[in-house]
């Protein structure tokens, strides 16, 4: 009673304080208050101080926005009246805040703060603001499905969770940890997860995940697939001797798991075969235990568990028994025909095959080689190639494999016997239109019963129908289609069977389906072959049908193309197809009754497209401009060098045709030269050229190919439109070339002649005489050999020397008339004394070259030209001897007078100087020894120091004579 009086007045002053707050105070600003579920928080509401320091008392009110009374009251020291959602949790915290230990997600809200005060005297006191809690609470299930739900096969079901928390979790679904989303055969919303079409694989395990920012929490559910069982475990084959025990494995998974096996030996139950159900076991997991095996035991066993929910499941697997060779079911007696080829045959059973087969015959031993015309068979029979009396016996034989043998075999006895033969036989063909009836006879006997006559027919069975008569006879009731082709009687007894072959031709049918279908393709094209069938008795055309695999799901027409094929042709081409696709060809043969069947399908792949090469790091552009002309001397090809390439040009190959393949004319070019002369063409033929350029290891493409014939006559010089031909335009430059050249060094030695010219007549009319030596190392016209005897001077006989042949040489110009040039002489002698007087002469280094004046060429005698060179000076008193420096002692003053030294002796002696090879001065040389001069027309002589090795031409009359080596004076005068 007294909280509501308490409230009642509270209320009353509550009212009286908030008009005087909205006249005299303002209310607080909301707060903000975050807190974690399960933490302790605290909503702050303040009391403000009396202005007097006395505190009036006052009550506390708490509101949560949407609850029309408080849920805490609190007066002075009474207890304080909470809600039951709080009780335990809310408390007062200092004056007027509210605390909440622990906090829940559901406190989260608007929660208002009252105090009312029982005094009026205070005005200005007010009441607390709003403050809003946020409580932030990791994600939590609110709802799970099951932990193990069952569904069944092919069915479908549905797992829902649900969560809470702050901020509000996400709900996602995994499988073997990867996420699931909404597709064919999951649909996912609002944290359900439905399950379509379930399979056994769809079972196992699946999470619910519900995540936030404040954690996440996870639930697993079990899915449990309802449906027939599914054979983990399947049996493999075994293999096992005999007698030993064989087992073979199965195990199953299913839900529910109530499992039972089955095993089955071929088609039927184990437990219902008499000779196996006694040696059999199968246990609870599925193994099939058998115990003893036989050989009768191999074969196929199958498992098949079932839990009696849907179709149960099978895996098959063998049992291989191996055992020794034995021999089953030998005959007592061998019949073999009489003359006619036979077997004797041992009825072997091995695993593994048999490797051996001994026979004995009599008891002995049979060396089957010893029979002519016995051989022994893979399988271990004897061939007989003709059977006779020798061949009569008991025979028994003992095989043998890799484990041994089980044995001999009993004994059989040879037996010769004729063979059946054909009473009456089938004619070779019979011709019959469709729908007729036809019978073709057959019959034969034998010994020692009626052999039995059966009817095939060669290659595919006939499934038409047929009878066989007693007689042996084939009979047709209605002729089909199916009945053409070639059949076989057969007449079978126990000595042999013999055969003979008719062949039926179903006339007024439509074609038979051709055969042996050949398929060659290309890239693009296939070309397709076959051997035409049976025409039905009408004239039949064909059609080639085709069309590529991938774009087929079935056989039907409307994916395939035809080609008809003209004519009687068996072949054809087929054009437009794709590169690197597979086909399929048939061919369909069609008469005036209609289409035939369609042929064998065969499967093909064209061609890919080829690869394209990868661009070469090198660089090389075939040679340009490739012509041909023909000349006196061959076809004359000229061409120009590629205009790129990376590296420098090795050589040029060039080839020719005549007809339809290249051949190498030269392949060894060289990169310098870009012509060449094709010769010994054949005669009236067409040629075409090519030519290639190679660079480390790469050859170019092929230039423009030329033609040229061979029986063209020899072509002109073309000349193009702007003037001459190359060759001669190139032949004409030379020319002017040559000449100019010519012209211009003719000029050039002309001006350096008259040049030299004028500088000898500026000099002294009379130059000084000097005497040169004569060195190997300098030639002259004379000595050096290179005179042509022509033009060489003659040689002076050999009784003239006065050494002979052994010591120097020396020979003398010859003088015209020394008698006439005697007054020169003197007067020249005179001119120069007084230069030679005034300033002694020595021999320079030019002078030291022999210099030859300007000779005049005269005819001889005997027709040869002969050189004349200018009269010799001679010295006074001595004109046997010329003018020289050598012989300071003949020089005399220009006042002398002329002498006349009278006729010359007949013979004097030879003038030998003394001079050093190595010194440079002409001086103090000893008096010469003379000799006398050659006698007159007999050409002349110089004087010379020197090795003189040439043979010298004599004049007429006179023998030649060889100067023999040794020093030699050189005497002429030499210009200053």
């Amino acid at each position: 009673m007294i909280w509501y009086v308490a409230t009642l007045i509270a209320s009353v002053f509550s009212t009286r304080g908030t008009a005087a707050q909205g006249a005299h105070g303002v209310r607080e600003e909301p707060r903000f208050v975050t807190a974690r579920a399960g933490e302790s928080v605290i909503l702050g509401c303040d009391v403000s101080p009396p202005l007097d320091g006395q505190q009036p008392p006052y009550v506390v009110e708490w509101f949560k926005f949407g609850v029309p009374i408080p849920f805490f009251i609190n007066f002075r020291f009474y207890p304080p009246h909470v809600d039951p959602e709080y009780t335990g949790r809310a408390s007062l915290h200092g004056k007027a805040s509210l605390q909440i230990d622990p906090v829940r997600s559901d406190d989260q809200g608007w929660y208002e703060c009252r105090v009312l005060m029982l005094e009026q005297q205070y005005d200005t006191f007010h009441n607390g603001s709003w403050v809003h809690l946020t409580v932030n609470a990791p994600p939590s299930f609110t709802a799970t499905p099951p932990q193990y739900v069952e569904a069944k096969e092919g069915g479908s079901t549905q797992l829902s969770c649900s969560a809470q928390g702050n901020p509000k979790p996400i709900i996602s679904w995994l499988r073997e940890g990867e996420e699931l989303a909404t597709n064919a055969k999951y649909s996912i919303h609002d944290g359900s997860v439905t399950i379509l079409g379930i399979t056994r694989d769809d079972r196992g395990a699946y999470t619910c995940r519900a995540y936030s920012d404040q954690g996440e929490v996870l639930h697993t559910t079990r899915l449990l697939v309802q449906g027939p069982p599914y054979i983990v475990s399947p049996p493999e084959n075994v293999t096992v001797n005999i007698s030993q025990n064989a087992l073979f494995t199965c195990q199953a998974e299913a839900y529910p798991g109530n499992l039972t096996y089955t095993w089955f030996w071929e088609e039927d139950n184990v437990y219902f075969k008499n000779d196996l159900k006694l040696r059999v076991r199968i246990l609870i997991d599925g193994t099939l235990i058998i115990f003893r095996v036989k050989p009768e035991d191999a074969g196929k066993y199958t498992c098949s568990p079932s839990n009696s929910l849907g179709i149960s499941p099978s895996a098959s697997a063998y049992l291989i028994v191996q055992y020794p060779a034995r021999v089953i079911n030998m005959p007592p007696v061998i019949y073999v025909p009489r003359k006619l080829p036979g077997v004797i045959r041992c009825p072997v059973d091995a695993n593994p095959p048999v490797t051996s087969v001994k026979w004995e015959k009599d008891g002995y031993p049979l060396r089957v080689e010893k029979y002519p015309g016995w051989s022994l068979m893979q399988d271990g029979s004897i061939r007989v190639a003709e059977a006779t009396e020798d061949s009569l016996g008991t025979y028994t034989c003992v095989p043998y494999n890799a484990l041994g043998t089980m044995g001999m075999s009993p004994p059989a006895t040879l037996v010769l016997k004729d063979p059946p033969y054909f009473n009456v036989r089938p004619g070779g063909e019979y011709r019959q239109e469709a729908g007729r009836e036809l019978t073709i006879p057959c019959a034969a006997s034998g010994d020692p019963d009626i052999p039995s006559i059966t009817w095939r027919k060669v290659g595919k069975p006939s499934k038409s129908k047929h009878n066989i008569l007693p007689s042996g006879s084939l009979q047709f009731l209605s002729l089909s289609k199916e009945d053409h082709g070639e059949w076989e009687c057969v007449a079978t007894n126990v000595v042999t069977s013999i055969t003979a072959s008719t062949r039926i031709l179903v006339i007024g049918t439509s074609p038979h389906a051709p055969g042996n279908i050949h398929v060659l393709p290309s890239t693009t094209s296939a070309n397709v072959s076959w051997e035409p069938g049976y025409d039905g008795g009408f004239e039949q055309t064909f059609s080639v049908w085709y069309g590529p695999v991938s774009k087929r799901t079935d056989f039907g027409p409307h994916d395939w193309h035809s080609m008809p094929v003209s004519g009687a042709q068996t072949w054809l081409v087929v054009t437009g197809l794709e590169a690197g696709t597979e086909y399929q060809f048939s061919v369909l043969a069609q008469n005036k009754l209609g289409t035939g069947p369609f042929s064998q399908v065969v499967t093909v792949n064209t061609l890919g497209s080829p690869l394209g090469t990868p661009e070469p790091l090198v660089l090389l552009t075939p040679p340009r401009c490739l012509t041909a002309n023909r000349t006196q001397h061959g076809v004359l090809l000229t061409w120009l060098p590629p205009g790129n390439h990376s590296s420098p040009i090795d050589r040029y190959i060039m080839e020719f045709r005549l007809g339809e393949r290249w051949e190498v004319l030269d392949d060894l070019i060289p990169s310098t030269e870009t012509e060449l002369i094709a010769r010994d063409l054949v005669q009236e033929s067409w040629y075409e050229f090519r030519v290639m350029a190679v660079m480390d290891d790469l050859i170019s493409e092929s230039s423009n190919v030329v033609g040229v014939s061979s029986t063209d006559p020899f072509p002109p010089a073309e000349l193009p439109d702007e003037g001459l031909a190359r060759p001669v335009v190139a032949g004409v430059v030379a020319t002017i070339c040559f000449l100019a050249a010519a012209v211009l060094f003719s000029t050039l030695a002309a001006c350096f002649v008259n040049k030299q010219h004028r500088r000898k007549l500026k000099r002294k009319p009379d130059p000084p005489l000097s005497v040169t030596h004569f060195r190997k190392s300098i030639e002259s016209p004379l000595s050096s050999g290179k005179i042509s005897p022509e033009s060489s001077p003659p040689s002076r006989p050999r009784s003239l020397s006065s050494d002979g042949s052994q010591g120097p040489g020396l020979y003398v110009r010859k003088l015209p008339s020394p008698l006439r040039d005697r007054d020169k002489e003197l007067s020249f002698y005179k001119k120069t004394k007084r230069a030679i007087a005034s300033k002694k002469y020595s021999v320079s280094k030019y002078e030291l070259e022999v210099t030859t004046p300007i000779e005049l060429i005269s005819r001889g005698p005997d027709g040869r030209f002969t050189m004349e060179s200018p009269p010799a000076r001679r010295i006074h008193g001595f004109p046997f001897a010329e003018e020289s420096d050598m012989y300071p002692e003949f020089r005399q003053s220009d006042e002398e007078n002329d002498f006349d030294p009278g006729p010359l002796p007949p013979i004097m002696p030879t003038l030998r100087p003394q001079l050093s090879p190595t010194s440079s001065s002409l001086e103090s040389t000893q008096p010469p020894q003379l000799q006398p001069p050659p006698p007159q027309g007999h050409g002349r002589y110089e004087l010379c120091r020197g090795q003189c090795t040439s043979r010298l031409r004599a004049g007429p009359g006179l023998p030649l004579q060889g100067l023999s080596p040794g020093p030699v004076l050189w005497v002429s005068r030499q210009p200053h």
